[in-house]
């Protein structure tokens, strides 16, 4: 059985080398690859990567973190892995603490494991108190999305199963943890936080993700919202439709009950007008939750086509080594 680290980077050649150099070449009774994807680096990354034995898939110019992710999860996929890690290059994360995140997922505990900073209090990382705040309220934004208590919803430090490199999707480019973490979740698959210790802040330089919070936070409730409302689009779509129209006829009837009480609309001309906007706006909204609804059921049915292309692949590599 194989197991992929994969590890995104973007000019991290302070740090590359000892990262992949620290990462343990059989984990848990399986063989160990390294892939480090290169955003668009113009420094030493690729050739450092290369130097302390991993393989490396370079986009030539920056994509972003999720379509990194995207890369790592093709690259599993095509080559038949049964696992896949994926960890950042900056250091954060302890190499040796592969195995004890790994375990649970090798061993069919759980579909899928996810480093938790914050899940044990002993373990809390430094970092500032803006940071801990905005990663409570995306936690906790999550576990309503996702239908699950989640403590840590953007740390990289990951493992996946499986079932999990077959039906995983992402489609953000800025980032891709809490997306997956929802869609996972939703899909019904087995999550296990894993209480970790992790450097609160990059040892050198500045995150490539959170350096700027309003955009990060903007673009991960962009990412959430998309992958949310795919799986539930009549929720999204359909309850506040539903409400619209039923708020617009109640003021549409009680405009028509004084109208025929009094024979004037006034004083509630506005009731009549604003209910016919409400309506209309819900059917907008049904209409796109009809929408929605169909671009749903086509995702599922793409993602199935990818779980059982994924599985062939998986199962042809492996009876090829036997």
């Amino acid at each position: 059985m194989k197991t992929l680290v994969a590890i995104p980077a973007l000019n991290e050649e302070i740090t590359i080398e000892r990262v992949v150099s620290a990462i343990p070449r059989q984990l848990n009774g399986t063989q160990v690859e390294v892939l480090v994807v290169d955003d668009g680096s113009t420094d030493s990354t690729v050739k450092l990567a290369k130097k302390a034995g991993a393989q490396v898939i370079s986009h030539g110019r920056n994509m972003g973190l999720g379509t990194a992710f995207r890369t790592m999860l093709s690259y599993a996929r095509e080559n038949g892995f049964d696992f896949m890690a994926t960890m950042d290059a900056d250091g954060q994360f302890n190499p040796e603490d592969l195995p004890a995140l790994s375990e649970p997922v090798i061993n069919d505990e759980a579909d899928f494991s996810t480093a938790s900073r914050f899940m044990d209090p002993a373990l809390l990382p430094t970092m500032p108190k803006i940071k801990k705040w905005g990663n409570a309220r995306v936690a906790g934004l999550v576990s309503n999305l996702a239908r699950i208590k989640i403590h840590d919803a953007t740390c990289g430090f990951r493992v996946y199963g499986p079932k999990a490199i077959d039906r995983v999707s992402c489609f953000s480019r800025f980032t891709y943890t809490q997306e997956v973490l929802i869609d996972i979740a939703r899909k019904g698959l087995r999550i296990k936080e894993i209480p970790t210790r992790v450097r609160g802040e990059r040892e050198f330089g500045k995150s490539r993700i959170a350096s700027n919070l309003w955009r990060y936070a903007h673009l991960s409730a962009e990412a959430m919202y998309s992958v949310a409302h795919g799986h539930s689009p009549w929720k999204f779509y359909g309850t506040p439709a539903f409400s619209l129209i039923g708020i617009g006829v109640l003021l549409d009837i009680f405009t028509l009950c004084w109208w025929i009480t009094t024979g004037a609309i006034k004083p509630f001309t506005a009731f009549g007008i604003g209910g016919l906007f409400s309506i209309t706006f819900g059917i907008l909204l049904i209409l796109f939750a009809s929408i929605a609804d169909i671009s749903a059921a086509n995702r599922k049915m793409l993602e199935e086509i990818t779980a059982m292309e994924t599985r062939r692949i998986r199962e042809k590599l492996s009876t090829e080594h036997l």
